[in-house]
């Protein structure tokens, strides 16, 4: 891991991902209570997380194409520089609460979001892959998202209930500004792209380059089952703690801050044996996940509705980092941008079917039969994965890519140095 620490531009980057994660739980917890607020309705709550998650899913793609081979040590700055003046305009807006205004915004920062990040994991790969580091790299990254995904809607809570939306949003703005001024002063960034193509046709261009290619269009499409069968649980929960276990609110947070924990877990998991194939790793992350779903169907009290919590995030904390990985290393960088927005936009875009198909079935046949299915279906995932990604020979790795376990032989720890 220290390796990886090395690297000139990784601890900018690492330090900008991680200030990016908690502003952006910060910010979309702010956002979120504020329009239910003022709108008192599932309808409200609905129309901000479609224009703030599902149309910047559908429209990033097309704009990552026209700045993916820009020069990222211009571009990432700019792009977080616009999203601090986004939250700074969301935060007079809140002040002066009209609905329109603040779903535009908040699709706007969507938009912003979404590309800033693709283009960050793409700078990531193009820095860590060459030194046989792209593994080390993830794992410190994705263990700092665990601890952003623990902390940040505490963090933005707290901040909600002590200074009100319009103080967390100035605090979202704040950290996006500390983003821009440490990417602003990197100096070893890389640079534009030396086989530059036009813009136009280029998003048409990734599609195609994904459907030809096997293993990328493997990866995709698992990843939408995936999301699909994991996302079930997120409406579901809370009626499952508060009916099926009785637990109240309280249970609720527990169960949440379980999953958290679990994730933190499931990143450090990752980061001990990231060496393991990625079927291996995927398959475990969703097995883990299958199995910690249907404990908590079964659970007749909250402790075994915790134990299934933290079993669940442990798998999803391991199977999300481990799908990406596989991702990036049989992705050519000169598409990498485009592959990642890609998956952000599934990984924006597809829950909304999980989370229309977990509350119907918990409407029709209760939560536990939800999280049954939730279960069921992420066991079929963890197979597919297992049948589906049988080899490496089955799966090329991009072309010029490095062969982690090659990186880590003692000739290859030489040629670095």
């Amino acid at each position: 891991m220290n390796e990886v620490l090395k690297l000139p531009a990784y601890p900018r980057l690492l330090v900008a991902y991680t200030l990016n994660e908690l502003a952006w739980w910060i910010g979309s917890l702010a956002l979120a209570v504020l329009v239910y607020r003022h709108t008192g309705s599932a309808f409200g709550a609905m129309g901000f997380f479609l224009c703030s998650q599902s149309l910047p899913a559908l429209l990033s793609p097309a704009v990552v194409a026209r700045l993916d081979q820009r020069a990222p040590g211009r571009v990432l700055p700019l792009l977080y520089a616009l999203e601090a003046v986004l939250f700074l305009a969301l935060a007079w807006s809140a002040s002066r609460y009209a609905l329109a205004p603040v779903l535009a915004l908040a699709a706007l920062d969507g938009i912003v979001a979404v590309t800033s990040r693709s283009l960050a994991r793409a700078v990531t790969v193009a820095v860590t892959s060459p030194a046989g580091l792209l593994r080390e790299g993830n794992a410190l990254i994705n263990a700092c998202f665990s601890v952003c995904f623990l902390a940040g809607p505490a963090l933005g809570g707290l901040i909600v209930v002590a200074g009100g939306t319009t103080a967390a949003l100035l605090a979202g703005s704040a950290l996006f500004a500390l983003v821009t001024l440490t990417l602003a002063t990197a100096s070893s960034l890389p640079g534009s792209s030396s086989n530059r193509t036009p813009s136009a046709g280029r998003l048409r261009a990734a599609l195609s380059y994904a459907s030809a290619h096997r293993s990328i269009g493997v990866l995709l499409c698992l990843r939408v089952a995936a999301l699909v069968f994991f996302t079930i649980s997120i409406p579901v929960e809370v009626v499952f703690a508060q009916h099926s276990l009785h637990a109240g609110a309280g249970g609720y947070g527990a169960l949440l801050s379980a999953w958290g924990a679990g994730a933190v877990a499931g990143s450090a998991v990752y980061a001990r044996w990231r060496a393991l194939p990625d079927r291996l790793l995927i398959a475990v992350g969703a097995g883990l996940l299958g199995i910690g779903f249907l404990v908590m169907a079964l659970a007749p009290s909250l402790k075994l509705g915790l134990a299934g919590a933290a079993i669940g995030g442990l798998g999803n904390g391991i199977e999300t980092i481990s799908a990406y990985t596989a991702l990036q290393e049989h992705v050519e960088q000169q598409w990498m941008a485009l592959i990642m927005s890609l998956n952000e936009s599934i990984a924006q875009a597809v829950p909304g079917v999980g989370i229309l198909l977990g509350g119907a079935i918990a409407g029709l046949a209760g939560p536990r039969a939800a999280l049954a299915t939730a279960g069921g279906g992420a066991l079929a995932v963890m197979v597919a994965v297992w049948i589906v990604l049988r080899s490496r020979a089955g799966i090329p790795r991009a072309a010029g890519q490095a062969d982690p376990a090659a990186a880590r032989s003692p000739a290859a720890g030489i040629a670095r140095r």
